[in-house]
């Protein structure tokens, strides 16, 4: 949680710090805002490289070498001279979120049952909730009080803790068992297989993108998060513009947003209860007319106030839904599964500000809002569609299952 915090914080906190940033480079936030692209394609690389290491040696030592790769970029973030310097930190950062960020979904995945799992999902999705209620704001307040680079230097500290707490669980636990308890999977505490080529990892990885359903959960995540980004990522620019430059009002109402983030710590059990894929497909439903409305209630305090909550309250469920989904797909490959998901999430996190940033600037909130929320009713369709699939698929399997049972029963019979 305290990895995820780090982290989380270090992606999300650019928004409102654009401006600043800009003008410190003499550059546009056009420009700045591609530092996001940036960080977005080197997590989804990262993603890819280093997440499915998980699945065939230690979670805990790609969780290890993600943290340090954090605090280097990191630290060149803060002491960049220039845009050139301050986008390869970005770029570093965004390697160690991929490496961080599905092997602890996975290690989830591991100890927890699935019928708890979107509880516990949704306590590790808190730590996102948590970045933005009390990383993003004071990442906001110290950057327009001290500077921009404050932000960047506190979070590397951060991670120098997270980096050290790891290592130190790991000497305590003895390399036996590698501090995992003894309820965990076999794959955490046997040791580690030979390496596999190059095609036999491609091959692993066509069979776990192949498995029921992942490829429109993470084609659903993809659209959401694109959505969502492209959204937040402009959202401190257009709050700046609206309450003026060194105003508090901009880093309270992200704050708002945290807030709202924040209740996936209880909402996940609901999800429990009520079914996962129901609930998913009424909430990316909610999102599409909030998307709209955001830009259209700017002026008004109050209703800002509102959407603002209920946006972070719904996203921060979606995104639980998603990865416990996914989680479950498939046992076997569920780290490479999990690295589908983010790599989904972070070319969703490049593509957002790449490609939505001119249409802000030319068009304004307003547009942005109608584009992510067309964007955000496509992963509505999608996760419906694989709700539907996998209802089908039981149905087949349950009339599978009773035909072999008649067939037992009456062979049973003849014999007798």
């Amino acid at each position: 949680m305290a990895g995820i915090f780090a982290v989380g914080s270090e992606e999300l906190v650019v928004s409102p710090l654009l401006v600043d940033m800009a003008a410190s480079f003499d550059t546009t936030v056009a420009v700045m805002a591609l530092s996001v692209s940036a960080y977005g394609v080197s997590t989804a690389i990262g993603a890819l490289l280093f997440a499915p290491l998980g699945d065939r040696f230690s979670r805990r030592l790609s969780l290890t070498i993600g943290m340090a790769a954090f605090v280097s970029g990191t630290l060149m973030c803060a002491f960049a001279t220039g845009p050139g310097l301050f986008f390869t930190g970005r770029a570093l950062a965004g390697l160690a979120t991929g490496a961080f960020v599905p092997t602890a979904y996975a290690f989830v995945g591991d100890h927890i049952a699935y019928r708890h799992r979107a509880k516990a999902m949704g306590i590790l999705v808190s730590s996102w909730s948590i970045s933005l209620v009390l990383g993003v704001p004071m990442g906001s307040f110290i950057g327009q009080w001290a500077n921009w680079r404050w932000t960047f230097g506190m979070l590397s500290v951060l991670g120098v803790f997270v980096a050290c707490v790891l290592l130190m669980t790991r000497v305590g636990a003895g390399p036996a068992t590698d501090g995992v308890p003894p309820q965990a999977t076999a794959r955490d505490t046997a040791p580690a297989p030979d390496p596999v080529s190059s095609q036999r990892w491609i091959q692993s990885a066509a069979r776990a993108f192949l498995a029921p359903k992942v490829s429109l959960y993470v084609l659903a995540t993809f659209l959401n998060m694109l959505g969502f980004y492209g959204m937040y990522t402009f959202l401190g620019s257009a709050l700046q513009y609206r309450f003026g430059d060194g105003s508090s009002m901009t880093g309270i109402m992200i704050l708002l947003y945290g807030l709202g983030f924040a209740t996936s710590f209880v909402t996940g059990r609901w999800a429990d209860k009520l079914g996962k894929e129901r609930v998913l497909i009424a909430l990316l439903g909610g999102l599409v007319p909030a998307l709209v409305a955001i830009p259209l209630v700017a002026g008004w305090t109050p209703l800002l106030v509102l959407c603002l909550f209920l946006w972070g309250a719904m996203q921060s469920l979606v995104v639980t839904l998603l990865s416990t989904l996914l989680s479950e797909s498939s046992q076997q490959y569920r780290g490479t599964v999990l690295a589908f998901y983010s790599l989904a999430t972070n070319l969703a996190v490049a593509l957002g500000a790449a490609l939505l940033g001119p249409l802000f600037t030319a068009y304004g909130f307003s547009a942005l809002g109608w584009v992510c929320a067309g964007i955000t009713l496509v992963a509505f369709v999608l996760s419906g569609w694989a709700q539907r699939r996998g209802s089908e698929r039981a149905a087949k399997d349950t009339a599978r299952a009773a035909t072999g049972t008649e067939q037992a029963a009456t062979g049973g019979g003849g014999r007798r």
